[in-house]
């Protein structure tokens, strides 16, 4: 499985989930964000993957927290988030962690 910005790749029941946006520092925003989400949904339900590995392509750093604006985009203007906002909302604890 791979999406544009989150790629996926599962092998001897390793996971391996890569942030691509190298040409940023994998910075954070909107569409990395859900693809992120959808990818660990899918991995969740799936028996194959037993550790999920989560790295950055490129060789500068695995993640940079944000591009300029990119939490502004992420809600309603007359509720303006912050990066924790964000994570707060986006996240939830894994289910499958844990799981035999």
């Amino acid at each position: 499985m791979s999406g544009e910005t989150v790629l996926v790749e599962t092998r001897d029941g390793i996971a391996t989930v890569t942030l691509n946006r190298p040409e940023v520092r994998n910075a954070l925003n909107p569409s990395l964000l859900l693809d992120l989400e959808r990818a660990l949904i899918s991995l969740e339900a799936d028996p194959a993957a037993r550790v999920i590995v989560l790295r950055g392509a490129g060789d500068k750093a695995f993640s940079r927290a944000r591009t300029s604006g990119a939490w502004a985009i992420a809600a309603p203007r007359s509720r303006r988030a912050s990066p924790s906002a964000v994570s707060r909302a986006s996240w939830r604890p894994w289910r499958g962690c844990g799981r035999r």
